[in-house]
């Protein structure tokens, strides 16, 4: 072998090897940017750029906050069945009242920023609990799953409200990757106890929702970035992005669903309201808040967003609590 074709094999073993760290790199980084733990020093700052920072004046999102902090609620820990402490917040309502709102929140997010759901569901009589999912804030765990892991987290949330008082009836509602967690945990084998579901803005897989961001906010070739990241997430979560579905997971509903999604939604698009209100089986209803952008719907249109949750809740919450009666 001649001198030259040494050097250039050796060039060309060294740009295959550059290029496959390039690649392999590519995966490791938007793992970490994706399902890094976020978990923030002050949870009364929201995270830079977030929908929280730039609608930090919104009246409904001002007044939520200063209902939160400046209404009784405790701290609780419960630990899920791989022995880590999950944290919430609850709100027991003085009406004494057996239904249990469980809020649950978008990524990047805290208990705190779903403080405006809370008030309503308060005000409507209900006790509210709301939860840190994984890698969020005070709950045990490095990762974010996206809604996937958490689906068991609140299983065995419901399951510790139910055991301190058995004839509870409880809600779950999500917005976003909340949303999202929401229609995974549906999926599950819940007790009856859980009697209907509300998700907002929830997308119908993790590899949708992260395939749609590579192409639309990192204009990144999927097949460039998924299949790495995918694995790394199969090692450190358990479970490859394919697998995480909500879209499958909605198929095995038991309890009615209202499906909210803006049509301005540029993060979450509406395109994943459709298959997944067709998917559910059970009674549902699906209402689209014309302007509202990613899990604005009850901020920027909160008189529109809470009569048809109203609505919902008469109809399918109202006859279960007349016949408990």
């Amino acid at each position: 072998m001649s001198h030259e074709i040494k050097i250039l094999l050796t060039v060309l073993g060294a740009i295959a090897a550059v290029l496959l760290l390039a690649y392999v790199g590519l995966g490791i980084l938007f793992f970490f940017i994706a399902l890094g733990n976020k978990k923030r020093p002050d949870m009364t700052v929201p995270a830079k750029n977030s929908l929280f920072e730039r609608n930090a004046s919104n009246p409904n999102l001002v007044a939520g906050y200063k209902w939160y902090d400046t209404t009784y609620h405790q701290e609780v820990i419960i630990k899920n069945r791989k022995g880590e402490n999950l944290h919430g917040v609850e709100f027991r309502n003085p009406s004494n009242s057996n239904v249990w709102v469980i809020v649950l929140h978008g990524w990047t997010n805290v208990n705190r920023e779903m403080s405006s759901y809370a008030q309503e569901f308060y005000q409507r009589g209900f006790n509210v609990l709301l939860l840190d999912l994984r890698g969020h804030n005070n709950s045990e765990h490095k990762f974010v799953t996206m809604g996937w892991n958490d689906r068991f987290d609140v299983v065995d949330w419901v399951n510790s409200i139910v055991k301190e008082n058995p004839k509870c009836k409880i809600i779950i509602h999500g917005t976003s990757m909340g949303g999202a967690t929401t229609m995974m945990t549906l999926g599950e084998s819940l007790p009856d106890n859980v009697v209907l579901a509300i998700e907002d803005c929830g997308f119908t897989s993790v590899k949708d929702i992260f395939t749609d961001r590579c192409i639309r906010k990192y204009h990144l070739p999927p097949k460039l970035v998924m299949p790495q990241a995918s694995f790394i997430n199969r090692l450190v979560n358990g479970f490859f992005f394919g697998k995480a579905s909500a879209l499958e997971q909605i198929k095995k509903a038991k309890v009615p669903v209202l499906f909210i999604h803006g049509d301005k939604d540029d993060f979450v698009l509406l395109e994943n309201l459709e298959p997944l209100y067709e998917a559910c089986p059970t009674p549902k209803h699906k209402h689209i808040v014309k302007g509202a952008e990613h899990a604005l719907s009850s901020h920027w249109f909160h008189e529109e967003y809470w009569q048809v949750v109203d609505e919902f809740l008469e109809k399918h919450l109202a006859p279960v609590l007349t016949a408990q009666n």
